[in-house]
């Protein structure tokens, strides 16, 4: 079998073009899954990137000293599936940063939480945080923060924070925190206001403490299974491309040494194994792209998330019911 076609360096790098993929880590907020994707991906990508690098570069060496060499293209179907598989690894890293940087986060759907943390994080704003500087300046994500500010010892107490440790530091959360507060506050003047407040409070922590439930899914069930299968799936294909390329460059380097009428059984021989290399490459990324898995993944999503709108709609329904059956009349009078 034969790849004697026209030589295309700009195809060969677009179909490993790691470099722009690589750079998602950079935007992504230290964490478990990201470190140990960060760790396994990564300087795996990178070498195989030096690696085909260098076999290039000693292709166009050749060409310049004889410019009869023919560097052997690959099978369209092999550089598909190599786009493919790239496509996919860029969906995970995306689907990974996302999730990280949101469902990682305890206060992501409440911005004054994040702003007051980001302070926190970065000024010596009270007595209590000042003990504390040199922890925050070494946590790598929103939870860590939380348990340095709110984990402090029974004779602390820190004031920058209005909010019970006890409440998830959420939209639901701080609500829930609202309407207890001024529920109190409101039990003399008005007996109905503050049970409709409290009521409220009540049904806001359960649909915060839902929502909790669903980021610990979502990072337990779809993150970590996105960097268990590209620790193993994906790497797995590498070490195949890996072993296409460097097999090509065997073949190449030795074919330039023989003339085109000379049969040489050392040439055939490597031949046939970049064949049977580009073969197995060619089956296992096959098995990668297979979309039964990934859409299970969609699914794990989507199912988190479904819970927790159900939830939340049965908590609000209730809600709405209690507070109808509220006797108002007498104090309006």
């Amino acid at each position: 079998m034969s790849f004697k076609l026209p030589f295309n360096l700009q195809s060969i790098q677009e179909s490993l073009n790691y470099d722009n993929i690589s750079k998602s880590f950079q935007k992504v907020n230290p964490g478990k899954y990201s470190d140990q994707f960060k760790e396994s991906i990564q300087p795996f990508a990178n070498k195989t990137t030096q690696l085909i690098s260098s076999q290039l570069q000693q292709l166009q060496h050749l060409s310049s000293l004889n410019g009869n060499v023919e560097v052997s293209e690959l099978p369209v179907e092999y550089l598909e599936l190599e786009n493919s598989c790239d496509a996919l690894f860029k969906l995970y890293t995306d689907l990974i940063h996302f999730n990280e940087q949101v469902y990682g986060k305890v206060s992501y759907d409440y911005p004054p939480g994040n702003y007051a943390l980001t302070k926190l994080r970065e000024s010596n704003v009270s007595s209590v945080i000042s003990s504390k500087f040199n922890q925050l300046r070494n946590v790598t994500s929103p939870q860590e923060i939380e348990k340095i500010l709110l984990g402090g010892s029974n004779d602390e107490e820190a004031h920058t924070q209005t909010t019970s440790s006890q409440l998830p530091k959420t939209l639901f959360g701080q609500l829930s925190q609202i309407a207890q507060t001024h529920s109190e506050e409101l039990k003399n003047s008005s007996n109905a206001l503050s049970l409709g407040l409290l009521k409220v409070s009540s049904s806001y922590l359960e649909i915060a403490d839902a929502r909790l439930s669903m980021d610990s899914k979502i990072m337990k069930e779809l993150n970590s299974q996105l960097v268990q299968i590209l620790n193993d799936q994906f790497i797995k294909v590498n070490e195949l491309r890996k072993r296409v390329y460097a097999t090509r460059s065997q073949f190449d380097q030795l074919r330039a040494t023989v003339s085109e009428n000379e049969e040489d059984e050392e040439l055939i021989k490597i031949e046939d194994e970049l064949v049977s290399a580009t073969e197995a490459a060619v089956a296992e990324m096959k098995i990668l792209l297979k979309p039964a898995q990934s859409v299970s993944l969609l699914k794990t999503l989507a199912t988190a998330q479904k819970e927790w709108f159900e939830v939340g709609q049965q908590k609000l329904t209730s809600l709405i019911a209690e507070l109808d059956k509220i006797d108002t009349a007498s104090e309006d009078d």
